[in-house]
């Protein structure tokens, strides 16, 4: 017959592996890493010139899904890995200066932005959205013409 304390630390030994085994397995999974993604590119002009300046964001509020980056002199953003999905756009002025003022000091104005227009900068006023599909990887939004 086996010794009780021989039994149960035989059985403390088999949980504790079983217990690392389930951690293990389960950081070895990013959420949502098992959904088709696409490398996108978005071109962003104002009247058919480019906006130079600017962050695009995307945001899919069923999902959770989102992306964004900084435009280019060209106007253009490449983001990569977006799930494939509908997306809200929204495009923001760039920032003045990232590092903030210091105490007793006022922050630097907020650079008006004229090539970015005030509905543009709100996921709830934007009209810009787009689908990330398997065939769509290349958008274009034209500000002036998109209300």
């Amino acid at each position: 017959m086996k010794d009780p304390l021989m039994k149960y630390q035989s059985l403390k030994l088999t949980l504790s592996l079983v217990l690392s085994l389930t951690v293990l397995i389960g950081c070895s999974h990013t959420p949502g890493s098992d959904k088709p993604r696409r490398d996108i590119s978005i071109t962003v002009t104002l009247g058919g010139t480019p906006v130079t300046a600017g962050l695009v964001n995307l945001e899919n509020p069923q999902t959770g899904e989102g992306g964004g980056g900084s435009l280019t002199e060209e106007g253009v953003v490449s983001i990569p890995n977006v799930a494939l999905g509908k997306y809200s756009v929204t495009i923001l002025p760039p920032e003045m200066d990232p590092v903030p003022p210091e105490p007793g000091q006022a922050a630097a104005p907020r650079k008006d932005s004229p090539a970015i227009p005030a509905k543009f900068r709100d996921s709830q006023s934007s009209p810009l959205e787009l689908e990330v599909k398997e065939d769509a990887s290349e958008f274009s939004f034209d500000l002036k013409d998109a209300g």
